[in-house]
């Protein structure tokens, strides 16, 4: 197969945007589609390779995998190796076990799997997990375990219809990617039959140079050649991370990258000829290593700092990264291409590699519970991670499990004459439990919370189409419940002020809910914001106290609180203003020093992970700002 520069050059378009995407988030809010044109790629070139070897007569599974093998294997497992002192130095234990799992994983190029098995809200941010990139060659992986061995099984039968079956298949992918969109978001992200399709536009791509169409006119290359360009950059600008992603929406860089392959073919185009000069060609060629190192660095100095870094802390990380994939491009993937082994050895080595992954993965596992088990104060201070309510389970609404209103979790005397409701999005579940521990003889308590769902009417974020429903079932059950006096609202509302459209649409919703529950008698109170942290707490103050620093130091100030909830207060004064709603000082109760607590007076930390009270600190936020909304 002949080498094109210009797809070398292509690689670079799509490995930058999703290093800027991770490291500053706003400046190419849609980078995350660089992985979709890798795919493309990806499947353009290895299904080139194996029509030409079919051709041949030279294709065996054998050979297949051993070059893979060769491709594959040595930057990725030397990458897995070195970063795991860094990890074992900085991950919490807890975290340390999610690590040592996902490594094992990946030794298996399943992580995805791992990683939607894991997808939830106590279970780690996307953020601060090491090996979340490697949920991509997984995909790309466990598609080439599968098509190799069909393309070949249709070219020995049936030639003329390996176009027609890979197009069918690539539809049946895009069909069920666009269902799980709007019915299992995380699944729709991580699974290699939703993604199949974009490697599928490559892969018929392929099928078309290989049948022998002769490239397009220079005129219609040129045009083509521009429109991929446009394409890819207007997605990378365009998109946000709430977009829905998959589905359609993936066709957009998809075709873009197919486009500029295509004008590349014949003699080229302009913009060929503008991704093969030097520069992107250079960092083409260190796309692969780049986007191993690239996210260890980023993460590793997120829990190193304790936080999110700064714009130039995020670049000293990309730098450093830059510099590692060239040291592992030069030092380990091209001696490995150029090396003269056996086909033999390759693939001997590459099974020795995966075993030795799961052994040190299951070791790093073992050696992380132990860890954490041990009766340590910093590990006292990270069993806040686990006081979480008991019913969140059976009382909480997510993705895969939906509570109606008569089936909602109810405390206290049954037969009491009036009924305090909490009706909220995540933050409600410990803050409902904490409250029905403080409930006089005649109220009971009725909790009814869904993930990422706020009171607000006709208002869904993206990926959470079950919200609309399930409030407007909440509300109807609530006006009608002649027991229920008055409702307690609880909202993360920064969650939902994204943009000017999505806190227009947020903020008339909850004024119009707000202004049902009061057209029918019932007294609502409005919580402000919890504070928030981009760190999970508890592993933060374990670390404060490894290193020697009083715990109750990593709480932010009183007027960094306001400062960083100021969208938040000023719409919630809003809507209580024109409401009626009485507000609930959150930065009264927890932030009345001058210093948000995030450690109560007895040591216990107040914090689930970033942004969720525990047990604790709901307790402690009930006992000093809502015991008027249950005991008056």
């Amino acid at each position: 197969m002949r080498f094109r520069p210009d797809i070398e050059g292509l690689r670079a378009l799509a490995i930058v945007p999703v290093v800027a995407f991770h490291a500053w988030p706003w400046l190419l809010t849609g980078g995350y589609v660089g992985v979709d044109v890798f795919f493309v790629i990806s499947g353009y070139l290895i299904t080139m390779l194996l029509l030409q070897r079919l051709e041949a007569g030279k294709y065996s599974v054998a050979s297949f995998y051993a070059a893979r093998i060769r491709r594959i294997f040595p930057a990725l497992f030397v990458m897995l190796a070195l970063i795991v002192p860094a990890a074992w130095l900085l991950l919490a234990p807890q975290a340390m076990g999610e690590f040592a799992r996902v490594f094992g994983a990946t030794g298996l190029f399943a992580s995805n799997v791992e990683l939607y098995r894991t997808t939830g809200y106590f279970e780690g941010a996307t953020e601060l997990k090491p090996l979340v990139h490697t949920w991509s060659l997984a995909v790309e992986e466990q598609y080439y375990i599968v098509f190799p061995l069909l393309l070949a099984a249709l070219y020995r039968r049936s030639q003329g219809a390996i176009g027609w079956v890979l197009a069918g298949l690539g539809l049946v992918s895009l069909a069920y990617a666009q269902y799980l969109v709007r019915s299992d978001p995380p699944l729709a992200f991580y699974s290699a039959l939703s993604r199949t399709c974009e490697l599928m536009v490559g892969s018929l791509l392929a099928v078309r140079v290989d049948r022998g169409r002769p490239p397009l006119s220079t005129r219609v290359r040129q045009l083509m050649g521009l429109a991929g360009l446009a394409t890819i950059i207007s997605a990378c600008v365009l998109l946000k991370p709430d977009s829905a992603f998959p589905g359609l929406t993936a066709l957009w860089p998809c075709l873009g990258a197919a486009a500029l392959i295509e004008a590349g073919r014949g003699d080229g185009s302009g913009a060929s000829r503008l991704l093969a000069l030097p520069p992107l060609r250079w960092i083409g060629a260190l796309s692969f290593s780049l986007y191993l190192w690239h996210w260890p660095m980023l993460v590793f100095s997120r829990h190193l700092l304790l936080g999110q870094p700064d714009a130039l802390q995020a670049g000293a990380a990309v730098l450093l990264a830059v510099a590692v994939a060239w040291a592992s491009l030069h030092w380990v993937e091209i001696p490995v291409r150029r090396a003269a082994w056996r086909q033999r050895t390759f693939l001997l080595s590459g099974g020795a590699a995966i075993a030795m992954c799961l052994v040190l993965g299951g070791g790093l596992f073992i050696a992380a519970r132990r860890a954490g088990e041990a009766p340590t104060a910093s590990n006292a201070l990270l069993t806040a991670a686990a006081d979480f309510s008991p019913g969140r389970e059976r009382c909480h609404t997510r993705e895969r499990v939906q509570i109606t209103y008569l089936s909602r979790c109810q405390f206290g005397d049954a037969n009491a004459a009036h009924q305090l409701a909490v009706w909220g999005d995540s933050h409600g579940v410990e803050i409902g439990q904490a409250l029905s521990e403080f409930l006089p003889g005649d109220r009971s308590l009725a909790a009814m919370t869904a993930a990422a769902c706020p009171p607000s009417l006709d208002f869904a974020m993206p990926g959470r189409s079950y919200c609309r429903p399930h409030n407007e079932a909440i509300l109807a059950g609530l006006v009608a419940d002649a027991k229920v006096d008055r409702v307690l609202i609880v909202a993360r509302a920064s969650s939902y002020l994204g943009d000017s459209v999505t806190a227009e649409a947020f903020e008339k919703g909850l004024r119009a809910a707000i202004l049902a529950l009061v057209a029918h008698g019932k007294e609502v109170w409005l919580m402000d914001p919890v504070p928030t942290y981009d760190y999970p707490v508890p592993a933060a103050l374990a670390q404060y106290l490894r290193r020697g620093r009083d715990p109750a130091d990593y709480g932010m100030t009183r007027q960094v609180y306001q400062r960083m909830e100021a969208r938040s207060l000023d719409m919630l004064a809003r809507a209580s203003a024109a409401t009626g709603a009485r507000r609930v000082s959150v930065e009264d109760a927890l932030c009345g020093s001058g210093h948000c607590a995030v450690v109560g007076d007895d040591g216990r930390g107040l914090y689930l992970d970033s942004n969720h009270l525990s047990m604790v600190g709901a307790r402690l936020l009930v006992s000093r700002a809502l015991l008027p909304a249950v005991q008056r």
